[in-house]
Formats: C-alpha cells, sequence, structure tokens
C-alpha cells in the first residue's frame, strides 16, 4: 500500500484518523475495508492493490486505537455510535455517498454498527471470518464465547503482559497452524500461562519478517490499552443505552450480503455467524467458506480476492 496515498482527517468527536484513499474509476464503486485486533490498515494489503487495479475506489482506515489514528483509552469512546460516526466523517471529508462495506474481526464490528446508524451510506457489505453483529443481547463476547481470550484481554494487567511478551503475542495470535489456537486461546488460564512464560513459535509464512516488525512498531508505539478498548468496551457495557434504543427494525439487513466463513478459525467460530445471519439478513445473502484459519485474507488472498470480485460482480 503505497504510503502517499494516506491522509489524515479530524472527526465531530475531535479524533485524527489516518486512512488510505484512492478514488475510483468512473463507473466504479468505492469499498471501504475495516480491520480488527491487532492489525491496522494494511491488514488489506493483499486486496487493496487487486481492486484498486480494477478501478475500485478505496478507503482504509487506522480504526480508532490503531496504527496512524488517535488511541484514547477509555472505552466508552469505542461505542458503536461513536466509531460508526467516525467513519462517516471520513466518507464525508472525501465527499464519499455511498460505499461497499467489508470487515474482518473487529472491523466487522465496525461494519455492522455503520449498518445500525448509518444504513444510507452502505449500498452492499461484507463479512470475512468474523460476521455481522446485531447487538441484541444475544451475544456477550466474554460470557458466552467459546474462548478464554476475550476473559485475559479485558483484565487490567493485559497491556503491561502484551508488551513486555510482544513477540510471544504475535506467535500466539498468528499461530503457524490453526490448531494451536485450541489449546491457546479456548482453555482457561491458556492465554495468560503462553504470554507469562514468554512463549514463542515460529509465524506462519504468510507473515514476513517485515510484516512482524511493523505489527510490533503499530502496537508499541501507542501502547495495546487503546486498541484493547475494543473488548473492554463491550464487556462493561459502553454501548448498552445505544443498543437498548435500537429498533428492532435497524438490526434487520435487507441489503446484499457476503459473508466468508474460514472454517478452520477456532475462535470466531462460523456457527456464531450463522445464527445471526439466519435471523437479521432479510436481503440477498451469499455465504462462502474456505479452509483456511483466521488470517486467510493474509494466507490465502487470491481465494478471498476472488470470492470478493465475484460477489462485487453480482451486485
Amino acid at each position: 500500500m503505497d504510503q502517499s496515498n494516506y491522509r489524515q482527517t479530524k472527526t465531530k468527536r475531535g479524533f485524527t484518523y489516518s486512512y488510505y484513499f484512492s478514488p475510483p474509476a468512473s463507473g466504479k464503486p468505492v469499498l471501504f475495508f475495516s480491520h480488527g485486533f491487532p492489525s491496522s490498515s494494511t491488514l488489506w494489503k493483499r486486496q487493496v492493490p487487486f481492486f484498486q487495479q480494477r478501478g475500485y475506489g478505496i478507503v482504509v482506515p487506522d480504526n480508532l486505537g490503531f496504527g496512524g489514528t488517535d488511541k484514547p483509552t477509555d472505552p466508552k469512546l469505542y461505542s458503536g455510535r461513536g466509531l460508526s460516526g467516525d467513519i462517516v466523517d471520513i466518507l464525508d471529508a472525501e465527499q464519499i455517498d455511498k460505499v461497499i462495506a467489508i470487515g474482518h474481526d473487529w472491523g466487522s464490528y465496525v461494519v455492522s454498527r455503520i449498518l445500525h446508524y448509518f444504513p444510507e451510506r452502505v449500498s452492499a457489505s461484507a463479512f470475512l471470518a468474523v460476521g455481522y453483529f446485531p447487538m441484541d443481547g444475544s451475544l456477550n463476547l466474554v460470557r458466552d464465547h467459546e474462548t478464554f481470550i476475550n476473559a485475559f484481554l479485558i483484565h487490567p494487567d493485559a497491556p503491561a503482559i502484551i508488551e513486555k511478551n510482544i513477540d510471544s503475542f504475535l506467535s500466539l495470535v498468528y499461530p503457524e497452524t490453526p490448531e494451536q489456537w485450541k489449546i491457546s486461546l479456548t482453555v482457561e488460564g491458556a492465554t495468560r500461562t503462553w504470554l507469562e512464560t514468554n512463549t514463542i513459535e515460529p509465524l506462519p509464512a504468510y507473515v514476513s519478517t517485515e510484516d512482524a516488525k511493523n505489527l510490533k512498531a503499530s502496537l508499541l508505539s501507542g501502547g495495546v490499552s487503546a486498541p484493547l478498548c475494543f473488548y473492554r468496551a463491550t464487556n462493561e457495557d459502553a454501548n448498552i443505552e445505544e443498543d437498548a434504543a435500537l429498533s428492532p427494525s435497524a438490526r434487520e439487513i435487507s441489503m446484499p450480503v457476503l459473508y466468508i466463513a474460514f472454517n478452520k478459525d477456532y475462535v470466531a467460530l462460523p456457527a456464531f455467524a450463522d445464527v445471526g445471519h439466519q435471523k437479521y439478513i432479510k436481503g440477498p445473502f451469499i455465504r462462502k467458506e474456505l479452509p483456511v484459519d483466521h488470517w486467510g485474507l493474509l494466507s490465502h488472498p487470491a481465494e478471498v480476492n476472488n470470492i470478493l470480485l465475484g460477489w462485487l460482480d453480482s451486485l
């Protein structure tokens, strides 16, 4: 991703966002890509050139707390309405009326919140690994999710432990084999033990030495407390009043939706997404599945890109 394509804008809430922007060719839509934890906009580096070369407009922000964007540490500032409003401010700065929104991990949460509060700004949406978040109270990430990493990440000492053992953390979240997550993330206490013993395993082939260096620099430059606010905001119910005010119809999605399930992701289980999709997606829906782990967009970009392109061509 060409660094000269990065821009900054200040949102109405006063936060400065860094984002990648490339204008569309005549008649082409704009794609909005949203990353999750512990990534940044560069998560999409294997998608951006592919679609940019085909004339699509591109908007890829560093989400609040990540990369070159401001990093507040108050979880209340990571409310769904606030985050989605920030994205709309970026679109307004670039005079973009509508986007096709594509999310991965917590980026799927950001896309979902835009659908809740600003549906008129999205013409279609796609979710990778993590599906649509209805935010109807049916799923608490710590209480109900079959993983214990979330319980660790909201603990007060998590940022210090991660920062002290950053190489161990990277080998934890980017596993060489997908099955590693079955024992390191989904067994109670295993995540903390992994980090406190500074366990380090080889990184997968799709994470180069340069990638690891950039990931470490991005996380350590502003500290891990801000990115972890995505988890803390949900656990501390920072969104509860907003969620309660959402009408049932606001949770129902009538626009075209694509979900790409990664069936070797042993934390973001496709079954969780399937429940919400069956209940709330009322419009055209396509479900694809790939035999990859949580980072399939990095490890198998050709497959992911071709699925996205085929879906975009069908709209």
